[in-house]
């Protein structure tokens, strides 16, 4: 059985899954032009939710590709269909589902995910399914987080509250269930998904001073997590409220640079 989704579906959740989705772009859109990503081409989107990703598939594909994007989350999807046509983009749908039971086609030039696999309790047979998907020479390409708990600081100097929220969020997701080191991990799940090695990058967003935009992500991971650190005994309730303004005051007044922890992407032809 899977792991349970460590985050809300409601409202508030995907608008803020659209503000880190802009947080994150960069970091996605370098994945998908450095696998080769491009006009013309047939993508599914696996666990497209309120369509970040399929969104920007779409734009790198042009009017004359398609981009298809699955969930199980029809409320979601529903917010990624307004978002399309807000957009004015023609060429992507979505279809409520998942991998095994969704009536989606084959035949795929390429298959794309971020931050999918990591609620898996197998990430590989999953994978499996998506590739049975793709034409072969099309393309799989996967992005993850990797969670290390063993990680004592993502900052300079080590002492912070960007260090010891991250912390909290890390072991609220690992007692969760979640695949914590799923960006390690895609290495293994592509070969035991019949993939050839997959070519790897490992991203991190880093910065300090007063205008980064990470301490806001964070506190809003911290925030979307909240009730569940205290259920699981993670940490009491949390003073949620205040947090992004705490954190980037603690980072300006140490002078700290701070990174997230790491996005591995991974991405192979099908054989």
């Amino acid at each position: 059985m899977d792991p349970a989704y460590a985050l809300a579906r409601t409202r508030d959740e995907y608008d803020r899954l659209a503000r880190q989705a802009l947080f994150l772009r960069g970091l996605t859109e370098r994945l998908l032009r450095a696998a080769s990503l491009a006009r013309g081409m047939r993508v599914l989107d696996f666990g497209s939710g309120s369509g970040d990703v399929a969104l920007l598939a779409a734009e790198l594909v042009g009017p004359e590709g398609e981009v298809v994007g699955v969930d199980v989350d029809g409320d979601a999807l529903h917010v990624a269909r307004g978002r399309a046509e807000a957009l004015g983009l023609g060429n992507v749908r979505f279809v409520e589902g998942d991998e095994r039971s969704a009536e989606l086609g084959e035949g795929f030039d390429a298959a794309v995910g971020r931050l999918v696999l990591m609620y898996r309790a197998d990430p590989a047979d999953t994978l499996r399914r998506i590739v049975d998907r793709v034409r072969l020479g099309g393309l799989i390409v996967f992005q993850e987080l990797d969670l290390d708990p063993a990680v004592a600081s993502r900052s300079l100097p080590e002492t912070s509250l960007w260090n010891e929220t991250g912390r909290t969020v890390i072991e609220t997701f690992r007692r969760a269930g979640t695949q914590v080191r799923m960006g390690r991990q895609l290495f293994g799940a592509f070969l035991a998904a019949g993939l050839p090695p997959p070519i790897m990058r490992d991203e991190a967003v880093t910065g300090g001073g007063p205008a980064f935009g990470g301490y806001t992500w964070l506190a809003e991971v911290a925030r979307a997590l909240a009730p569940l650190t205290v259920k699981l005994g993670v940490a009491e309730a949390l003073d949620v409220d205040t947090l992004a303004e705490r954190i980037r005051a603690d980072a300006v007044a140490r002078e700290a640079v701070v990174w997230t922890p790491s996005f591995v992407g991974a991405f192979a032809v099908k054989p």
